[in-house]
């Protein structure tokens, strides 16, 4: 039984093993028939289209995306671009040949002349990074026919302190040669005063040049850090006095031939230089106080101190 058994098994076996080596044997066949050429072939090519497909839906989706990020950023609203802006006020006044004229300018500079007028000519130019700054920059004006007073506020704009400021106005006046300049107040910027006879002129500039020219009144000027600059020509009115003070800067007194003037000058840390009249050196060292007589008959007094600087004593030039 055993025997049998096991002879059936062997040819069982055999059988498989014949019919494993006849499908082996016709695939091989198959394989390389002009069928299966066509076949594979017609795979590669569908595998192809779909990956083709594949790669196309992937740009498409890609550029979808893309379209979307640029009309979001598009929408985006673009920062606004702050431009300089500057804006013109022109008024006249009516006023007295001996009207009094007060000044209060915290950024800016201050221009005055005298003429034969009687009124008040104000030309106010205000000067603003963005036009927020400039609606915040006012131009307060008080005139009555003896007295006027022109005063500059300035917004403080949130979380900036008041002195980093960048408005700024500019005046220039005409105004009668009479007029007294009772007071002339700048922070910072340069003031600028001319033709004034026979009345009080009074100026004081934290940073910023004075120029004082051709003026025959009473003057007192302070400058704290900057520069002074006083032209004196023949005047023919009253005596009168003028002292000028500038704590650091140089300061320059121009004086015009024939005029009667009695001229002190004295600097702490500087030198002075005279140009106009000789003066004696001390042991060689530079001179620092000048006491100078010029003209004929009674002498108006000039007084001119400078705590860190240089003063400097010309002549004025003919037409200047």
């Amino acid at each position: 039984m055993n025997e049998r058994l096991s002879a059936t098994t062997m040819l069982q076996s055999r059988s498989n093993l014949f019919r494993f080596f006849s499908l082996v044997g016709m695939r091989s066949h198959y394989d390389q028939s002009p069928m299966a050429a066509i076949v594979r072939a017609d795979i590669v090519a569908s595998s192809k289209r779909r990956m083709h497909i594949k790669v196309r839906i992937a740009v498409a989706l890609v550029t979808a995306v893309l379209g979307v990020l640029l009309v979001l950023l598009g929408c985006k609203a673009k920062p606004k671009i702050e431009r300089p802006t500057d804006e013109v006020t022109e008024q006249t006044y009516k006023v007295d040949p001996n009207a009094t004229l007060r000044i209060a300018n915290g950024r800016g500079s201050v221009t005055i002349h005298g003429t034969d007028a009687s009124e008040v000519r104000l030309r106010a130019v205000k000067h603003a990074p963005s036009a927020a700054q400039l609606k915040d920059t006012t131009v307060n004006v008080t005139a009555e026919p003896g007295d006027i007073l022109i005063k500059t506020s300035f917004l403080r704009q949130k979380k900036q302190p008041f002195f980093a400021g960048s408005s700024s106005v500019d005046y220039t006046l005409v105004v009668p040669r009479t007029a007294r300049i009772a007071r002339v107040d700048v922070d910072d910027g340069n003031v600028s005063i001319e033709g004034i006879q026979s009345s009080d002129i009074r100026a004081n500039v934290v940073n910023g040049h004075v120029e004082i020219r051709n003026c025959c009144g009473d003057l007192k000027v302070t400058v704290a850090n900057g520069a002074l600059d006083l032209f004196f020509g023949r005047c023919e009115g009253p005596y009168f006095s003028a002292d000028a003070q500038v704590l650091n800067g140089n300061a320059q007194l121009s004086i015009a031939r024939g005029a009667s003037l009695r001229v002190r000058g004295e600097t702490l840390n500087g030198k002075i230089a005279n140009y106009i009249a000789p003066m004696v050196d001390l042991n060689g060292l530079p001179s620092r106080k000048a006491d100078i007589s010029l003209g004929e008959g009674r002498r108006s007094d000039i007084t001119l101190r400078v705590t860190s600087g240089d003063i400097t004593i010309v002549a004025a030039k003919p037409n200047g």
